[in-house]
């Protein structure tokens, strides 16, 4: 029997037998267990899920350094492309520090993009064969079939009980999704750009010439499979992408104009009859298109594209401050909105709107000087090889590779257009694949590493370093987010059933310990502390003749959030609420009207001003205009209906 070990003391596919190339593959493992596990946990989109996550990424840095130290390549190169991201990640931390209003947030996405910042690093500069590539690509196509078979699941079954299963607390899908495929996400907009993102891919291997004829047919076989998926999430915004990327794609397979052409117009004209043929037979996507074009669908996306425009017109330089897009809609004295967003469903405004233009060319111009090099090499590389065994032609592995980074970013840059990526880590993840691929085959490595062993050993507790702190300190910043997070949805669902009143007061009890131990990690958590408050005001309705002991405590709480967060509407609403209930009614309504005067559209706000007044009999007229202000505003506006019927009856 012949052995696998040739005499240049190499292993078929895994390359030479050294220590280096051993950790090469583990981070190849590590960088592929990262993708995978975060797309599978909803896209990552729960802290919680970012808190588990954390030990990969300091595993990661830490192999990247022991590889550093112990590989035997001489010279030993980086890349020096990702270096020109650092200035904007250090924007985003000037961001944090001194701009951002809700720096609790901010630190959120700071932490995030540091994450990709750690992956395009790592994937730059190690996976040195393509042996190692085509493994993370594997592996980060493996949570797609997984995508497949929860999308029809949920489609046909139950929206919501794969979703259920895949997670350790309970999770329930808004009513707007229902009837709709999320797949392995809470959305079926993340669906939908996660198929979008990887549809080039697959056609891409299924129509040129480099792989053998049964794994390019499986390709086809999976791309449409996920075409298919794609089409039950309903979103009309990924047709339009899907039209563009299908037309877009034989660009980057044919050698001939006349069949990039005719392939070209028919994946464009094909997909759009299949469409129009889908909402003739298929009701569900009819009522689809009718909502995507009105106010509620598609057309919601003009109005938080304008507001965000409004943000940018307002602070062209600097922005509004990281993660303080959702807070500064709130307070938006132009526009509102029943359900306040996250993002304004276009990743280029968001980033415009937070960061400002400063922030913005900065993360543009490398990006940009990243795709046009690439786009450059691709030109330049030959459409076809001769094989040496047959009379055959293949795609060369660098013109393939180019191929597949180059159609996967356009298709993450038309996602960005359309959704929130940059919200949903996963696909934030798949970016920053594409983008890594066109950097090792685009770019040279400059930036020479001493061969001195006592360097290589100082660069590697140096990543260490960084990885034991950047672990600490995000660790504690996630999980105070996912303590606060799991803590409100419980308060919620405890007042919305009424059980702290006339059920097991334990379960109040137990909420404020949540508050508590979130706060424990981290006492700058302003939503936290405006968490803690609310669960101890609801103590008053236990016996409002003993409130007065945890009143004060509910005040401090409050107070604590205000000085966090002055320009916060939510800390001053409920500090108003806080002194409502210890009966200082003086500052109570102060502190309401600075939150009105903040948030002059907030429905909610307006509610409790309204909430406030009502208690005052001489004061009803007051209530009730506030009360049908907040409806105005809001007219899903359950508790500020009720308290508008009681302001009539009494």
């Amino acid at each position: 029997m012949a052995s696998s070990v040739d005499k240049h003391p190499t292993i078929t596919f895994f390359g030479r037998v050294s220590w280096g190339n051993a950790i090469d593959w583990l981070v190849t493992l590590c960088a592929g267990a990262i993708i995978m596990l975060t797309a599978v946990k909803l896209g990552g989109v729960r802290p919680d899920t970012q808190v588990a996550l954390l030990p990969l990424y300091s595993l990661l840095l830490v192999l990247h350094g022991l590889w550093l130290a112990i590989d035997c390549d001489s010279p030993k190169r980086l890349s020096h492309i990702p270096a020109w991201f650092l200035p904007a990640l250090l924007w985003i931390l000037c961001s944090v520090l001194w701009l951002s209003p809700v720096k609790w947030l901010g630190w959120h996405e700071m932490i995030y993009a540091t994450q990709a910042f750690i992956m395009l690093w790592v994937l730059s500069n190690n996976l040195r064969t393509r042996a190692h590539l085509w493994v993370l690509i594997i592996m980060s196509l493996a949570p797609a079939s997984i995508a497949v078979f929860n999308g029809f699941y949920q489609f046909f079954q139950e929206p919501s009980s794969i979703v259920d299963a895949m997670t350790h607390y309970p999770l329930a899908l808004s009513a707007q999704f229902l009837g709709r495929a999320t797949g392995i996400f809470a959305d079926p907009n993340s669906l939908a750009a996660f198929i979008l993102i990887l549809l080039p891919l697959l056609l891409i291997a299924a129509a040129v010439k480099r792989l053998p004829a049964m794994l390019r047919i499986f390709c086809l076989y999976i791309a449409v499979m996920l075409m298919v998926v794609g089409s039950l999430t309903q979103a009309f915004w990924a047709a339009i992408i899907a039209v563009i990327l299908l037309a877009i794609v034989p660009w980057f397979c044919f050698r001939r104009f006349k069949t990039k052409m005719l392939y070209s117009s028919l994946g464009g004209v094909g997909s759009i009859l299949v469409f129009v043929a889908l909402s003739l037979f298929y009701p569900a996507l009819r009522e689809d298109l009718k909502q995507a074009s009105s106010a509620e669908g598609v057309g919601v996306r003009i109005v938080l594209w304008k507001e965000a425009l409004s943000m940018v017109a307002s602070n062209p330089i600097t922005g509004v401050g990281a993660g303080a897009y959702a807070v500064s809609f709130q307070q938006s004295p132009r526009v509102s909105l029943a359900d306040s967003p996250s993002t304004p469903h276009n990743d280029y405004l968001l980033v415009l709107s937070q960061l400002g233009l400063f922030g913005a060319l900065l993360f543009a111009i490398p990006s940009l000087c990243v795709f046009f090099k690439s786009l450059k090499t691709l030109n330049n590389e030959a459409y076809a090889v001769k094989l040496r065994d047959s009379g055959g032609t293949t795609m060369p592995p660098r013109r393939f590779f180019l191929a597949l980074g180059l159609s996967g970013l356009i298709a993450f840059g038309l996602c960005m257009l359309m959704t929130f990526v940059f919200y949903v880590p996963a696909l934030t993840l798949y970016g920053v694949v594409m983008f890594a691929i066109l950097i090792k085959i685009s770019f040279n490595r400059r930036l020479k590493i001493s061969e001195h062993g006592l360097l290589r050993l100082a660069y590697f507790f140096l990543l260490a370093g960084f990885a034991w702190s950047f672990y600490v300190f995000s660790s504690h910043k996630l999980q105070a987010s996912a303590l606060e997070l799991r803590a409100r949805q419980q308060l919620d669902h405890l007042v919305e059933m009424q059980a702290h009143v006339s059920g097991n007061a334990k379960l109040l009890d137990d909420i404020i310990v949540l508050f508590q131990d979130a706060l424990v990690a981290d006492d700058q958590n302003v939503d936290a502390w405006i968490g803690l408050s609310s669960a101890i005001c609801q103590k008053y309705f236990r016996d409002p003749a003993i409130f007065e002991q945890f009143g004060a405590r509910a005040v401090d709480c409050a107070t604590r959030a205000v000085k966090l967060s002055p320009e916060y509407w939510m800390t001053w609403a409920q500090l108003g609420v806080a002194n409502s209930f210890y009966g200082e009614a003086e500052a109570a309504e102060v502190a309401l009207a600075k939150a009105v005067e903040l948030a002059p559209n907030s429905s909610n706000g307006h509610y409790y001003y309204a909430a406030f007044l009502g208690a005052d009999g001489r004061r009803r007229a007051e209530a009730l205009s506030s009360v049908r202000k907040a409806l105005e505003i809001n007219p899903q506006n359950s508790a500020a209906r009720r308290l508008e019927q009681k302001l009539l009856i009494f």
